[in-house]
C-alpha cells in the first residue's frame, strides 16, 4: 500500500491512545483465539495499524466509513487480489467493533461497506508433468519427503509443520492430525507414496519429535535441531520449486505455492472417483460446499439422466423397469403415415 506521506510509526506516536487500543485489541483476540491460530492476532493487529497508517487515524474518531473504503480502493489500485481486500476489511471491522464494545466509537463504520462477493472458481492443481517436475527439483533441494508427504496427505502448511511422529501409525498406514484449522482431528490414510517418503525421513529425523524438525544453517551446510520447523522457512526452501514449475507463480488467489499442493491432493482424488464426502473428511473441510469445488473433476456418467429427456416418457414399461429402452419409433411412424388398410388414418 502507498505511503501516505509520514511514517507508520509517527501516526501511532501521535495517537498513542490508538495504538494502546490496537494492543488491547490484540490481548483480546489471544484469548479468543485456539493454539493452532495463535499467529492470527498478531496479523490482524499488523493489518489493522498498516491501515490506520494509510488513513492517518490517530484517534478512533478518525476512522470513517469514507476513510476506510479509500484505503480499500487504493489497495485494489494497486493490484492487491479480492480475497486480500476482504481479509483487511474483515481485521479493521474487527478492531472498530471491539472499539464500539469498549464505549469509544458509537457504531462500527465498516457495517454498511460491501465487498464484491468472492468468486472461488475451478481449483487450480497440478499435472502428472508438472508434478514430476516438483519432486525432481525437491529431491536436489532436500525438501523431497515433505513434498511427498504433502501431496499424498493435502496436509495445511501449518499441518505439516506441526506433525509430530507420535501422530503417525505406521501399523494402520494412517496419520492423525491433532491440531487443524477447524478445531477438530482428523486422520487421514496413508498411500504407499507417503509410507515411503516417511520413512525415509524417519530415517533421518526419527529421534526428533517433529517429522519436519527446524534446521540450522552454518558454514559447512546444515542440520537438523529438535524444534518446529517455521513455516517461513518451509517457505524459503520451497522457492526454487515455485521458480521452476510456472503454476505455482500463474495461478491467482488461494491455492498459490505451497497450497497448490493441497488443491493437487484433492483434485486427484476427485478425478479417480473418489466421493467428495471421503475428500471432505481428509482435508479436513467444516462445510461440505467447500469440497465442491472439486464436484467437477470426477468422472463416470450418471444414467439417471435420462429420466429429464423429452423421449422419457414414450418408453415401455419394461424399459422403466431397468429392461433394454426401446422407443415406440414404429408405433409413432404407423400412426404418422396410417394403418396399411387406411381405417385408422389420423387426421
Amino acid at each position: 500500500m502507498s505511503a501516505p506521506g509520514q511514517s507508520m510509526s509517527s501516526v501511532l506516536r501521535r495517537g498513542r491512545e490508538t495504538q494502546k487500543l490496537l494492543d488491547d485489541f490484540q490481548a483480546d483476540m489471544m484469548l479468543r483465539s485456539r493454539a493452532v491460530r495463535r499467529d492470527l492476532p498478531a496479523c490482524t493487529a499488523r493489518a489493522v495499524g498498516r491501515m490506520l497508517w494509510w488513513m492517518s487515524a490517530v484517534e478512533p474518531r478518525d476512522i470513517v466509513t469514507a476513510s476506510v473504503k479509500r484505503c480499500l480502493a487504493a489497495m485494489a489500485a494497486e493490484g492487491r487480489a479480492p480475497k486480500t481486500l476482504h481479509n483487511y476489511l474483515s481485521a479493521i471491522s474487527s478492531f472498530c467493533q471491539f472499539l464500539v464494545e469498549n464505549g469509544r466509537l458509537s457504531t462500527n463504520p465498516c457495517r454498511s461497506i460491501r465487498l464484491a462477493r468472492l468468486d472461488r472458481g475451478v481449483p487450480c492443481y497440478l499435472l502428472p508433468d508438472e508434478l514430476e517436475l516438483a519432486l525432481a527439483v525437491a529431491r536436489k533441494c532436500g525438501i523431497w519427503a515433505e513434498i511427498m508427504v504433502d501431496v499424498s496427505t493435502g496436509l495445511r502448511l501449518g499441518e505439516l509443520a506441526r506433525l509430530r511422529w507420535e501422530e503417525i501409525d505406521f501399523n494402520n498406514r494412517q496419520l492423525l492430525v491433532s491440531r487443524s484449522k477447524s478445531g477438530r482431528p482428523r486422520t487421514i490414510p496413508l498411500c504407499a507414496d507417503a509410507i515411503a517418503a516417511l520413512q525415509a525421513q524417519y530415517q533421518l529425523t526419527g529421534k526428533f519429535e517433529h517429522v519436519f524438525p527446524a534446521r540450522r544453517t552454518w558454514r559447512g551446510g546444515w542440520r537438523y535441531i529438535d524444534q518446529q520447523r517455521s513455516q517461513q522457512s518451509f517457505l524459503h526452501a520451497f522457492a526454487p520449486i515455485q521458480n521452476a514449475v510456472a503454476k505455482f507463480r500463474s495461478c491467482r488467489g488461494t491455492g498459490r505455492a505451497f497450497h497448490l499442493l493441497r488443491h493437487t491432493f484433492a483434485s486427484r482424488l476427485a478425478q479417480a472417483g473418489v466421493s467428495l464426502y471421503k475428500i471432505a473428511a481428509w482435508l479436513g473441510h467444516s462445510d461440505p460446499k467447500t469440497t465442491q469445488i472439486y464436484a467437477h473433476l470426477q468422472p463416470g456418467f450418471d444414467d439417471e439422466i435420462e429420466a429429464v429427456g423429452p423421449s422419457a416418457t414414450d418408453r415401455r414399461p419394461d424399459d422403466a423397469a431397468g429392461g433394454t429402452l426401446r422407443l415406440f419409433d414404429e408405433d409413432i411412424e404407423a400412426a404418422r403415415s396410417g394403418s396399411d388398410d387406411g381405417s385408422d388414418e389420423i387426421t
